[in-house]
């Protein structure tokens, strides 16, 4: 989506200018050196693995599995301090993810004509595979002042999908519960759609939080931190803005589309389909691990010589 690499892009933008800003301040003089403090400005770089899950309440309990998956995720952070304790960032990430969701569909009637009707089982999947930017503001709570951090966070996020697909597959089940049981898998029936606006929203915000660790890296006269954390992400809000009369769709807290809680999405509807009133009220979650590497923005002059390039 267009607005995704717009969005994308003008993070990235503020937190370059943000650290050029920090960087081209003048510097400090020569006497200030013994008694320099850590720098009020860190900016770095960012991966890790992330696991999306679809949390599903209420419908007709449709005992479904939704086994584990993960993606790769990568981008840029900035980090201001506010004292020697706390901090606010501003984080930008492209992430890769992936999901399944499967269940068992039992004695479905199938008619043959003239009025023969059979009970067969089945066994249905949908495989998710998208792209998304992930922007979030976070507030960061430092629990010590030693070279060895632990720290916790929280803050909003701003979700956009990018591109993707939904595979829908289904396979009839032969021999169901006995010790034969196998899967008809030259009767698979499958359909692909690509992500659109009537089966996923255009934006979403939610909420993230998690805890980690600090190490600060001193080589010379400069330092490095890295830091490693774990988080969990759950998104509250989705909108989809109408690009011909500019009109903004929301939802609270299901992330199923208006097309598709009435049954007028025809673009998503297959073989495989399954409905969303078997499965209630959808919420998109997802957690992560990652580790990122802070380069501390603040130049030092030293000695009577004030050489160029010399950090604190």
């Amino acid at each position: 989506m267009k607005k995704a690499s717009f969005i994308l892009f003008l993070t990235f933008v503020l937190i370059g200018n943000t650290a050029k800003a920090q960087f081209n301040k003048p510097l400090q003089s020569a006497s200030s050196r013994v008694n320099t403090s850590e720098a009020l400005y860190n900016i770095g770089i960012s991966g890790g693995l992330n696991s999306t899950y679809w949390l599903h309440f209420g419908g007709t309990k449709t005992p479904y599995k939704e086994p584990f998956n993960f993606g790769i995720m990568g981008g840029l952070t900035v980090e201001r301090m506010l004292n020697k304790s706390m901090s606010v960032s501003l984080e930008g990430y492209y992430s890769m993810r992936n999901l399944q969701l499967n269940y068992e569909i039992l004695n479905f009637p199938v008619s043959f004509g003239l009025g023969s009707v059979h009970n067969k089982n089945y066994y249905r999947q949908l495989d998710v595979d998208f792209t998304e930017i992930n922007v979030q503001a976070l507030f960061t709570y430092y629990l010590s002042n030693s070279n060895i951090r632990p720290y916790v966070f929280v803050g909003p996020r701003v979700n956009v999908p990018m591109a993707g697909k939904m595979i829908w597959k289904k396979t009839e089940i032969l021999n169901y519960g006995t010790a034969d049981q196998q899967l008809n898998t030259s009767g698979v029936s499958i359909d692909t759609v690509e992500l659109s606006a009537q089966n996923t929203w255009q934006w979403n915000i939610g909420v993230v939080g998690g805890v980690g660790v600090m190490f600060k890296l001193n080589v010379g006269n400069y330092y490095f931190l890295v830091k490693a954390d774990a988080s969990a992400h759950a998104s509250l809000a989705y909108f989809l803005v109408n690009t011909s009369s500019f009109d903004v769709h929301a939802s609270i807290l299901n992330s199923y589309t208006h097309e598709e809680t009435s049954g007028t999405s025809h673009n998503v509807v297959g073989a495989g389909y399954i409905d969303p009133y078997l499965l209630g009220m959808r919420i998109n979650t997802d957690a992560a691990v990652k580790v990122t590497l802070l380069f501390p923005l603040k130049k030092q002059l030293q000695g009577a010589c004030m050489r160029w390039g010399e950090y604190d």
